[in-house]
């Protein structure tokens, strides 16, 4: 062995029952890990035994019937906080021993697997679901933080036995820079969305009805967001194009939509929003948003966060809406220029105007362009399709060498 390199013997279930007795994965992740609930059902179905640990009060996997822990996960920088963290997890995998486990998102992706490593665990995944802040930003602290993104990423990159990857530009970011291990790799499209499950959750034409009224809706074109209202998610750029088109058109209502409380210094403030409350209707957070994009005409994300595959993207497509998004990683795998909606540069509320002026304009363009949305969705982003991916990666990682060696 090389004197740079170090090996890690990792303790092991045995494993040679599996034909008999089904693999149990958990999936762990933060406060929005109820987003995995239709995947882990259809694992289910596919045989496998489901779990989640999460941040979030877990009611909803309680109705799925799905076992949930809790564990406390702070999103910002703490160390004490983190070896806390790290202390629960460990208490979880060693006490219940899954076969699998799946980590998601910035932070649990980074600790999980090097826990589970020493845990014992022998099947280790991270999903990496862009990159977030660090690399969306160019202040000062994230330019500082990205050399410690990276340090962090390939110590888990040595406890991971794939790390699968929701668009190609973080992937080709991770191997320029050996933050995944050579052959460790893999790609699978977003997270996977229950394309059924929307369709069949889609509201009455009664209760369509009676939220245009509530909401002032008839006889409105409505263009919408849904986001967390953070600065790099676009929202100032949405604002500032819904100021042009509406001196250009009549007849048309801009929804925002999404948490501002919970967002920190990277919120926009919601007195820049209120400024604008003639022109866009901030409503908050809601729990209806099949409901708000069977009302809406054209659906806009102009985010510059560095996303994996947004999945409010993929939900606006489900619902055949045509998309307006930016040319971001992630983004852009959902949205085809000119086919399924159109893509803007970042960071630029005329042309963001522009693309929305050309949809409201054309109802023959926003409908066909609505029905190819759909389809590629279908195509390329069904729940099923990842399912059957994450099928294939768990039983590959159950059988990868119980060594492994890091450059």
């Amino acid at each position: 062995m090389d004197k740079n390199s170090s090996a890690f013997s990792l303790p092991s279930k045995d494993l040679s029952d599996r034909k008999t007795s089904a693999i149990t994965v958990w999936h762990v992740g933060g406060e929005d890990i109820r987003f995995h609930i239709p995947l882990l059902l259809k694992l289910r179905e596919k045989g496998f035994n489901v779990g989640a640990v999460g941040s979030e009060d877990g009611n909803t996997f309680a109705d799925a019937q799905i076992p949930y822990f809790r564990y406390t996960l702070e999103r910002g920088i703490n160390p004490w906080a983190d070896i806390y963290t790290r202390r629960q997890l460990s208490a979880l995998f060693r006490q219940h021993q899954p076969d699998v486990v799946h980590s998601f998102n910035t932070k649990p992706a980074m600790i999980a697997p090097i826990v589970a490593m020493k845990a014992g665990i022998p099947g280790r995944v991270q999903t990496i679901t862009g990159m977030g802040y660090v690399f969306s930003s160019t202040s000062t602290l994230a330019l500082a933080l990205r050399p410690i993104y990276r340090h962090f990423q390939k110590q888990a990159a040595i406890a991971t036995g794939i790390t699968i990857f929701e668009n190609p530009d973080d992937r080709a970011y991770f191997c320029k820079h050996k933050m995944v291990l050579d052959g460790r790799d893999h790609l699978v499209l977003g997270a996977g969305i229950d394309i059924e499950g929307m369709l069949k959750n889609s509201p009455a034409p009664e209760k369509l009805a009676a939220t245009r009224r509530e909401l002032g809706l008839e006889g409105q074109l409505v263009v919408t967001m849904i986001s967390r209202v953070v600065i790099s998610k676009g929202v100032r750029e949405f604002l500032q194009a819904a100021s042009i088109v509406c001196q250009q058109m009549k007849n048309v209502t801009f929804l925002l939509v999404g948490s501002i409380s919970s967002e920190g210094r990277q919120a926009v403030p919601i007195e820049e929003i209120h400024q604008q409350a003639g022109i866009v209707r901030y409503l908050g957070p809601r729990n209806d948003i099949p409901t708000l994009l069977n009302l809406s005409d054209v659906f806009v994300l102009p985010s510059y966060y560095r996303e994996g595959v947004p999945r409010v993207l993929l939900e606006a497509a489900t619902m055949e809406l045509p998309l307006i998004t930016t040319d971001m990683p992630g983004c852009k795998e959902v949205v085809k220029d000119g086919w399924n909606g159109l893509v803007v540069p970042p960071k630029n509320g005329k042309a963001l105007a522009t693309a929305i002026l050309q949809l409201l304009s054309s109802p023959e363009q926003r409908n066909l362009m609505g029905k190819r949305s759909k389809l590629h969705v279908e195509a390329n982003f069904s729940l099923n399709q990842v399912a059957n991916a994450y099928a294939d990666i768990y039983s590959r990682v159950l059988k990868l060498p119980k060594t492994i060696k890091s450059e």
